[in-house]
């Protein structure tokens, strides 16, 4: 279905590792540019999100202040409703700030699927071919699982084969193979190669700088856009969350760059400096709003009056009466009540007299 995308893409980056000398690290680095530039308006639409939501949270403070230290179920449920009232009246949907993160996830498996294939994208090598190349390379006894395959670091173990004595059982695919991106940066790390904890070399440092910085990129954030203030204010709960999302996030990454080539790792390091750089630039060029204590306290100062004059104009509002009997509430004085030929309102003989109600 989205073959078409796979060849254009596998294409264009074919003709970046070109430009470069066949380096498939400086490719990569250009590939993210590029990515980083379409997926722009996306970034936009999240900080002008931000922007509107820091304009809404001293009056959500404001909210939840109302209802300090009463913690039962009820009156939490109480204070998110009148915060998803507030929020919606003012225009801001919460799931607002997903969107584009849900929308820019399809479409990052996507691209990792192409970079982690070079064999299928670039060399325009078929399913079964690789799979053979892999069998007569690795001397398997029987073709692997196409979808099992590190094709990246399949490269590398080509290009071991092809320096021995056997490069001719490749030659059906020699003029297709000739093409294969180079995997080595500054000519010595291999970067076709696994990472390992074992077996410590210069590749090893790649998850660990993938893991810093995606750490970094959520820090700076945080702080160049004003955040971490709004944390430090938050309830304990919220704070939890923060944190544990801090470990878990570059914890994952270690563990994904540790499960593939350095070159998978290489390409989310480029990632996450293009997007500490996108934030910066983004945070200074539309900053969120920044309020001093003194305009906090006078916000608060504001809505108290607000809420006071509001209860004040109510009760000038007049009562209207019911003209149906409902409860004594609906009555300045009760009304008489008399029976007919008896005024206690007993039983006269099987039926009971029905009494007069006088206005």
């Amino acid at each position: 279905m989205f073959d078409f995308l796979y060849e254009w893409i596998g294409a264009m980056l074919s003709w970046f590792s070109d430009l470069f000398g066949g380096s498939y690290a400086l490719a990569l680095l250009l590939y993210a540019l590029l990515f980083k530039i379409v997926f722009l308006p996306f970034s936009i639409k999240q900080q002008k999100n931000q922007i509107k939501m820091a304009k809404l949270t001293p009056k959500i403070e404001l909210i939840k202040a109302k209802y300090k230290g009463r913690t039962d179920q009820a009156t939490q449920q109480k204070m998110q409703q009148e915060i998803l009232e507030f929020q919606q009246k003012e225009g801001y949907s919460p799931l607002s700030g997903c969107l584009p993160m849900l929308l820019q996830l399809p479409i990052i498996i996507f691209l990792y699927n192409i970079i982690r294939n070079p064999l299928s994208y670039i060399c325009n090598l078929g399913d079964e071919a690789v799979q053979k190349i892999h069998q007569i390379v690795t001397n398997a006894e029987k073709l692997a699982d196409f979808k099992s395959i590190d094709q990246i670091g399949l490269i590398g173990k080509i290009n071991e084969f092809l320096a021995g004595e056997n490069a001719a059982q490749l030659g059906e695919w020699s003029e297709q193979l000739a093409n294969r991106p180079d995997f080595t940066l500054f000519g010595s790390v291999n970067l076709a190669a696994t990472p390992s904890i074992t077996n410590i070399t210069w590749i090893t440092l790649i998850p660990l700088i993938a893991a810093a910085l995606t750490w970094l990129s959520m820090f700076l954030s945080r702080k160049w856009n004003g955040n971490a203030n709004a944390v430090q204010g938050q309830d304990a709960q919220a704070q939890a969350s923060l944190k544990m999302m801090d470990l878990v996030m570059p914890a994952m990454t270690l563990f994904i760059a540790f499960g593939f080539s350095g070159m998978l790792g290489l390409y989310w390091i480029y990632q996450s400096a293009l997007g500490i750089l996108q934030t910066f630039i983004l945070s200074r060029a539309m900053p969120l709003p920044k309020y001093t204590e003194e305009e906090l306290k006078e916000m608060k100062r504001q809505q108290k009056a607000a809420e006071k004059a509001q209860k004040a104009a109510l009760k000038e509002v007049p009562k209207y009466r019911s003209l149906h009997y409902i409860d004594e509430d609906d009555y300045d004085e009760l009304p008489e009540i008399k029976s007919k030929g008896n005024d206690s309102g007993k039983r006269s003989g099987s039926t009971m007299d029905m009494p007069d109600i006088k206005d």
